[in-house]
């Protein structure tokens, strides 16, 4: 069944065709559902030609020209060789359906691009996992780090304490060494009588020289040990402070990368609407 006003509309498709991108394809039916006319994107060969019978599987096109209102329709790949997805836009004459037009779009670059965002998802959400990792790591290093120097500082101060009690070491020596002077001379002074005790006051004299020796070489050593603590104690908070600042700047790019999820998403379910 063919009406002028259904002619008319196929006689402008040639209009249409320029109004849309190059994968819209605009079909115009009678209420019989015979093709009156079509526009195609260019190089692509027509699925029906003019004259030949629509079948509409999903009713969409039934019930466009049963009840005159617009519809959305999917088309799976399953009935067109592709999937499809448009418009039915019912033509009124005289207040009666006479015909539909069907503007339809391949749907494959749609479901390609909600490949590729999901797969961009997939990546941002692994790189994510990932830096949740490293930073994982960083905070059990800061920790370690920080216990470090927390040890260290109890080392430097048990060193503080073995260097004081060595001064009285030293001290008590130096001590020593005078009473076993002073008992040197006395015993002199003693004669015989004196001779044994001054065999004891020298071997005091020496012991205490050996201890001031002792005690001067300790208190080196220990004086090593604090400066080295010092330096290990400095490179700590130096390790701490770069620690720190590293896993600032990772929590900024995690916050970027969850940022980027968000706009994923939202261009996912743009995707998915149109």
């Amino acid at each position: 069944m063919s009406n002028d006003k259904l002619t008319q509309i196929v006689e402008v498709l040639p209009v249409f065709r320029q109004l849309f991108d190059q994968d819209v394809y605009i079909t115009v039916l009678d209420r019989d559902g015979i093709m009156q006319g079509y526009t195609v994107p260019d190089g692509v060969a027509p699925m029906l030609s003019v004259g030949q019978a629509f079948q509409d599987p999903s009713g969409a096109f039934d019930e466009v020209i049963r009840t005159g209102k617009r519809k959305h329709n999917y088309l799976p790949e399953e009935v067109m060789g592709e999937a499809f997805e448009g418009e039915l836009v019912p033509v009124m004459d005289a207040g009666k359906v006479i015909g539909c037009v069907v503007c339809t779009y391949s749907v494959n670059i749609k479901k390609e691009m909600s490949k590729i965002t999901n797969q961009f998802q997939d990546s941002v959400n692994e790189i994510n996992d990932s830096i949740q990792t490293v930073i994982n790591g960083i905070e059990s290093l800061f920790n370690m780090l920080t216990e470090m120097d927390r040890m260290a500082n109890v080392v430097e101060g048990d060193v503080n304490n073995a260097v004081e009690v060595v001064n009285k070491v030293s001290s008590n020596a130096s001590r020593s060494n005078m009473l076993a002077l002073n008992a040197s001379i006395e015993a002199a002074r003693s004669g015989e009588y004196g001779r044994g005790f001054a065999v004891v006051a020298n071997e005091m004299g020496q012991l205490a020289k050996d201890s001031g020796g002792s005690a001067t070489a300790i208190k080196e050593t220990l004086n090593n040990i604090t400066n080295h603590l010092v330096t290990i104690i400095s490179s700590i908070k130096d390790a701490n402070n770069v620690a720190k600042e590293h896993m600032e700047n990772i929590s900024q790019i995690q916050k970027i990368l969850g940022q980027t999820l968000v706009l994923a998403a939202k261009l996912e379910e743009d995707i998915s609407k149109k």
